[in-house]
């Protein structure tokens, strides 16, 4: 699963199923992202802009199970038009839609972001139930804190 995909990191996703195996899925807006992608880098007809590349494309609300784990996929957009949360029992992966508490939230000045967007997303994530623990893309050290966390 991914939570998002952005051309500034090379995220070929056929390079990955080889090395990793297994399969692949992020959220179904992948198709806006590479639409808009496309064009901005003038990729032509060859660059497939329908989410052919993943093995599946999750829509928002999707329950699916990895080995004997519950999930739930949650469209969360805003940093990207595709971005997801996964939640698997207390655990919520969010990709980029929010960072360490410390320094706020993933941008949304890529094309296709939006600042409401990511807004409405990141209180989406924190309405999850209390206990629920966050993993984060990145953590910046923030100014004033001395480690990484």
């Amino acid at each position: 699963m991914k939570t998002h995909l952005h051309p500034e990191i090379s995220e070929d996703p056929y390079y990955m199923k080889e090395r990793l195996g297994g399969a692949l899925g992020i959220g179904e807006n992948i198709r806006v992202v590479q639409d808009i992608f496309g064009k901005v880098f003038n990729a032509g007809t060859e660059f497939q802009r329908d989410g052919s590349q993943f093995d599946h494309l999750f829509i928002d609300g999707e329950r699916f199970t990895i080995g004997g784990l519950d999930a739930v996929a949650l469209h969360t957009p805003g940093h990207t038009p595709a971005c997801m949360t996964y939640v698997i029992g207390d655990a919520a992966f969010v990709g980029d839609t929010l960072f360490m508490p410390d320094y706020g939230t993933a941008r949304a000045d890529f094309p296709g972001g939006d600042a409401r967007m990511l807004y409405r997303s990141a209180r989406r994530v924190l309405s999850l139930p209390d206990a629920t623990r966050l993993f984060l893309c990145h953590d910046y050290k923030a100014p004033g804190r001395g480690e990484f966390q």
